[in-house]
């Protein structure tokens, strides 16, 4: 009778297993929900913890649609955003393995992207490779010491700001007196049309230049006049200065120091901390 008992658990134990995996042939059913199949398992080898980096290679498909393919995610492990969402599948996986993950795409979309899933088959495959992982001191350590890094290099450009902008007085022969707050205001055509109040709708042409000569922008090589309201905050401070000194047909060089500026931020990968601007400036109207 015992003999009989244990071979129906067997049994049944037998039919869960095989119920859980009948919808994806191969496939298991974590606890968490999502189902997974391993192709390469290295079980003596690290697994993913929150907080660790992971470099691995993916793609992403449905059963008739391919999303992405071999493509590379670096990418850190947070806690998850839903039971058993790509961040719990990675943490069940080692180094060096490769492994398939199905998802449910409506949820995945909604959690990650805030999208309606666009395909009629719900089931999203993520086909991983965990190829690195980066503890979570290891990337601390590297973040501390890169930021100390950018720190002595901003010191740096704060340091030869003044240098750099009496360099170019002394190199171009520039007379003028600066404002109170640092600005060279040089006046290379007089026009004759409105002066420039706050308030006023002007359009204008310009060059924006670093301290050596390299272009960062300009509306001549857009094609098309910028055109602001002075006064609204629409542009840095040196450019509303410049422009209250101007009026409709002006033509101006304009020296403006970093703290009128982009400051200690710098702006856009192109201008770096405490960096003095040149702009050359055309007021071409008005209003």
């Amino acid at each position: 009778m015992k003999n009989f008992t244990k071979l129906m658990i067997a049994i049944m134990a037998l039919l869960v297993v095989g119920t859980s995996c009948s919808k994806y042939p191969g496939f298991k059913k974590d606890k968490q929900g999502f189902y997974y199949k391993f192709y390469t398992v290295n079980k003596e080898e690290a697994q993913p913890q929150l907080g660790d980096i992971v470099e691995m290679t993916f793609g992403l498909h449905t059963k008739d649609s391919v999303l992405f393919e071999n493509a590379p995610l670096n990418e850190m492990i947070v806690e998850s955003l839903y039971p058993g969402d790509i961040f719990a599948a990675i943490q069940k996986m080692h180094l060096g393995d490769s492994a398939t993950f199905i998802m449910n795409g409506d949820t995945f979309f909604y959690y990650f992207w805030r999208q309606e899933f666009p395909f009629d088959n719900k089931d999203l495959y993520f086909d991983m490779k965990l190829n690195h992982i980066l503890p979570k001191e290891e990337y601390e350590e590297m973040q501390a010491e890169r930021a100390k890094q950018y720190e002595a290099m901003v010191e740096g450009y704060k340091v030869s700001e003044d240098s750099l902008i009496n360099d170019y007085i002394v190199k171009n022969k520039i007379k003028v007196k600066p404002t109170d707050d640092g600005l060279y205001f040089m006046k290379n055509v007089s026009g004759s049309g409105n002066v420039i109040t706050n308030g006023s709708r002007v359009s204008v042409h310009y060059t924006g230049k670093l301290i050596d000569g390299s272009v960062f922008d300009s509306s001549i090589e857009q094609g098309t006049p910028f055109e602001l309201t002075v006064g609204e905050g629409q542009v840095i401070p040196g450019w509303e200065k410049a422009l209250l000194l101007m009026r409709g047909g002006d033509k101006a060089t304009v020296l403006i120091p970093s703290k009128l500026a982009y400051g200690s931020r710098g702006a856009d990968y192109v201008i770096p901390p405490y960096s003095p601007l040149i702009f050359e400036m055309e007021i071409i109207s008005v209003e």
